[in-house]
């Protein structure tokens, strides 16, 4: 049985060539995010993810924040440190993100994919995250040190000029150092630029602080028992961890800075197999439909019902080989692209081979050779069923089943999803859009059920404008004569164009809500100043800008983030009259007047989450630990405001950072925006991260994010709908075959080339209609529905871009032509007589 079936793989090659590709580019994407994973810990996680002291001490945050103040130690708890025994030395340390760089030519140095650091030079080597390589060790805030990979990128020496720039203050400092880059610790492999101590506790945090300290063991300590006396000696307020710890935490922080890649190609995969499973399962229901007198007759000369099924599945795991190991090959192919993207992009990245571990070939193996054969069990087994005596009859063909079943099946999953959708309406927000992406993916899978039933009078009523001529007619019944395969064939498109419609209309309504919150709550402010390097920036800022002629006022904007109970949140400070005009802020309840010291108002959804209304007190926990605060009123959905607003001084008590995040400005009558918004840059020109902006400008970069989604999402999609073009080729090709007497008649008795090509059209085009408007309809009405529940979630319009869904089915009519080009062609390009005399 293995022969016959290697013969019979190797007879009918063409028609398995689609499904190898389906397989490969699956398997493609599989092994190049497995590979590149691989890679990615060999060169990096061995060079970066060690500790140089033998423990590391950090205080708990107990927000986790990811911006703002970090958590820090004061020089009592490391004096503290110093005294347990076993600790040989105990050296203090400062390490933060949100700094920029500048290049001699007033640029960011860009480090894609890393965040640039700033720290304190270590007061002990046997504990510092890097070596000095040149210069002396940088003193007061007129001497600085880079890492050689930066040093080189920006083209600087010791000795040059570096303008460096953290969220409190700017400063130019000599290069008085470089420094291997940094191989422990969050800055592994980093940007890093250091200072004295003093300083960096100056510049970075804006008053004195450690993040870290670094512990040396004395000779024979164990750093179990010395972890454990530090750990009861502090409190329950820190982290202590051993070197091992450390190196582990250092291997998850590199994945989730380069692993994003991984999981990219992931679910390119993921997509790329699902749609092609739809591929391989048509493809051997009409290669065992087409076989059936073939298959019979193995059964008359006395193969069991099991031999001929694994003769099917042994076809399938000889296509699903041949797929994974051209898969593996692209995958290893994606890998090194990536890799070298990474190389060109300059990151601190060393040079590694390519690790293609045994665990990947198999797994590709496993998955490719696993789906192929899953896909083509349902004609395996129908073969398997064929009696011997159908060999006897020219007319042959298989069995079809009931679609009873199918049906039921079908229809519970419809019902499920109609309930599951009407819940959804009644939950809102996120609970709500999960319920219906839920109810959607269920929705899809029961049409995919039920699409046979309904397919025969849907190509019907699509093909009725093309007319009733001849070729019209034909291909319209071909499409009619097998439901099965036709539903089948147009549901890989169908859920392609489902999700990529329904992000459409996601997108658009996200972009036309944003400009409508940000129009609705910016008021009477004419420019917006933010930040493109360090989330926030010096107070000196605003200082200045408030002293440009033709401005008016200038209002404040800080923010950070905390904890009311689980749930984590952000936190914002306002300055005085921010509220009477820069930015339109309605209450639902309470007052804004009364945001004094201790009271805040808090945004609609929140309030309902922590059921909290004015008069009533909660605890927000920062950094600096909880703080009581009433609220004073609650805010409507507000975009600039999606958080719990405080006055500053109250921000300034609860630990907040003296930095400001956004700024409103107002401009004089007599002075224009743009007039204005020129003479602010021409003051800032020394801050090359400072951005000011319109509100117009303010809004379209507010929408960049969503067009930057929707472009990864529409490649990802891209992938899918190119496979679901593959199975409407590969049907249409496969049904040449399985027609070729039928077709050589029809040519025998007149029909021309150019017809029998329209006829073939004519099918393509019904199934990639059938397929695109069913996913247009599914799509489309999920989506809207998506953006009723979250819309006081700041989905707060619906926008349905119908311009762009039409063109999406015309879209679908050209693929269906271009679809039936190839197999046109070979269908015209037949012997009339020798299609006549074929069985």
């Amino acid at each position: 049985m293995l022969k016959l079936a290697l013969r019979s793989v190797l007879a009918h090659r063409l028609r398995f060539v689609l499904c190898t590709v389906a397989v490969l580019l699956g398997i493609g994407f599989v092994a190049g995010a497995m590979v590149f994973t691989d890679t990615l810990s060999a060169a990096l996680k061995k060079n970066f993810s060690t500790s140089t002291a033998d423990i590391t001490v950090t205080p708990v945050d107990p927000v986790e924040a990811g911006s703002g103040r970090p958590a820090t130690f004061t020089s009592d708890t490391v004096e503290r440190i110093a005294a347990v025994p076993g600790v040989a030395s105990a050296d203090p340390e400062l390490l933060v993100g949100d700094v920029q760089i500048l290049a001699p030519d007033g640029k960011p140095v860009e480090s894609p994919g890393l965040s640039t650091y700033g720290g304190a030079w270590p007061r002990d080597a046997r504990t510092a995250p890097f070596r000095l390589l040149d210069g002396k060790p940088p003193w007061g805030d007129s001497q600085l040190a880079l890492d050689q990979s930066t040093a080189s990128r920006a083209g600087y020496v010791v000795g040059d000029q570096v303008r460096v720039i953290t969220s409190t203050q700017a400063v130019t400092a000599e290069l008085s150092a470089i420094t291997t880059p940094p191989v422990a610790g969050a800055a592994a492999g980093a940007p890093l630029v250091t200072f004295d101590p003093a300083t960096a506790q100056r510049l970075f945090l804006g008053g004195p602080g450690w993040t870290s300290v670094g512990v040396a063991l004395t000779p024979g300590s164990d750093p179990e028992t010395v972890s454990r006396a530090i750990a009861q000696t502090i409190g329950d307020g820190v982290k202590v961890r051993t070197a091992a710890q450390v190196a582990s935490d250092g291997e998850n922080a590199l994945d989730n800075a380069f692993g994003g890649s991984s999981t990219v190609l992931m679910l390119f995969a993921g997509l790329a197999l699902f749609v092609g499973a739809f591929l391989i399962v048509n493809t051997f229901a009409m290669l065992v439909a087409q076989r059936s007198r073939e298959l019979a007759m193995l059964r008359a000369i006395g193969a069991s019902r099991g031999q001929v099924t694994a003769t099917v599945l042994i076809e399938a795991l000889v296509i699903g080989a041949l797929g994974s190991t051209l898969g593996l090959l692209l995958g290893i192919g994606v890998a090194a692209g990536i890799r070298l993207g990474y190389e060109w992009l300059d990151l601190a990245i060393p040079s590694a081979t390519l690790q293609v571990s045994a665990a990947t070939i198999i797994a590709c193996y496993l998955i490719g050779i696993g789906v192929t054969v899953a896909a083509a069990y349902p004609a395996a087994r129908r073969a398997g069923k064929l009696p011997p005596m159908a060999a006897l009859r020219d007319d042959v063909a298989l069995p079809e089943r009931s679609m009873l079943v199918r049906l039921l099946i079908g229809g519970f999953m419809l019902l499920m999803a109609v309930t599951l959708y009407l819940i959804a309406l009644q939950a809102n927000g996120l609970p709500g859009a999960v319920l219906l992406a839920l109810a959607a993916a269920i929705t899809l899978l029961g049409i995919v059920m039920t699409s046979p039933l309904v397919s025969r009078y849907a190509v019907r009523a699509l093909m009725w404008p093309l007319g009733r001529k001849a070729p019209v007619t034909l291909g319209r019944r071909n499409a009619e004569r097998n439901p099965r395969r036709t539903s089948a064939t147009a549901s890989a498109l169908m859920i392609s164009v489902a999700l990529i419609s329904g992000l459409i209309v996601i997108a658009a309504s996200a972009k036309a809500s944003i400009e409508r919150n940000i129009t609705d709550a910016i008021g009477t402010s004419e420019l917006v100043v933010s930040s493109d390097g360090p989330d926030s920036f010096s107070p000196r800022i605003a200082d200045r800008i408030a002293k440009v002629s033709g401005v008016e006022s200038v209002h404040r904007v800080r923010q950070r983030q905390g904890k009311v109970g689980n749930t984590t949140v952000r936190v914002s400070g306002i300055s005085d009259g921010t509220l009477d005009g820069p930015i339109t802020a309605k209450l639902d309840s309470g007052s804004r007047d009364g945001l004094g010291k201790g009271q805040a108002l808090l945004p609609r959804t929140l309030a309902k989450t922590l059921d909290l209304s004015p008069g009533k007190t909660f605890d927000l926990t920062t950094t600096t630990g909880k703080h009581r605060l009433t609220v004073a009123g609650i805010l409507a959905p507000n975009r600039q405001l999606n958080a719990i607003v405080l006055s500053l001084p109250t921000y300034d008590s609860i630990g907040g950072a003296p930095t400001d995040t956004l700024l409103y400005v107002e401009v004089a009558q007599s002075t224009g925006p743009a007039q204005a918004g020129q003479a602010i840059l021409g003051e800032l020109k020394d801050y090359p991260s400072i951005r000011v902006r319109d509100q117009q400008a303010y809004v379209a970069d507010a929408r960049g994010p969503v067009n930057v989604a929707l472009g990864v999402v529409g490649m990802l999609l891209g992938l899918a709908i190119l496979i679901a073009i593959l199975g409407i080729v590969n049907t249409l090709a496969l049904g040449v075959v399985e027609r070729t007497r039928e077709i050589g008649l029809l040519r025998a008795i007149g029909m021309d080339r150019p017809q029998l090509s329209r006829m073939l059209r004519v099918e393509s085009i019904a199934i990639s209609l059938l397929g695109t408007l069913l996913g247009l309809v599914i799509g489309v009405v999920f989506a809207a529905s998506v953006q009723t529940v979250m819309v006081d979630n700041g989905l707060s319009v619906l926008d349905i871009p119908v311009l762009q869904l039409v063109a999406a089915a015309l879209l679908a009519g050209v693929v269906g032509v271009l679809a039936a080009v190839w197999p046109s062609r070979r269908a015209a390009r037949l012997d009339v007589l020798q299609a006549i005399a074929t069985e």
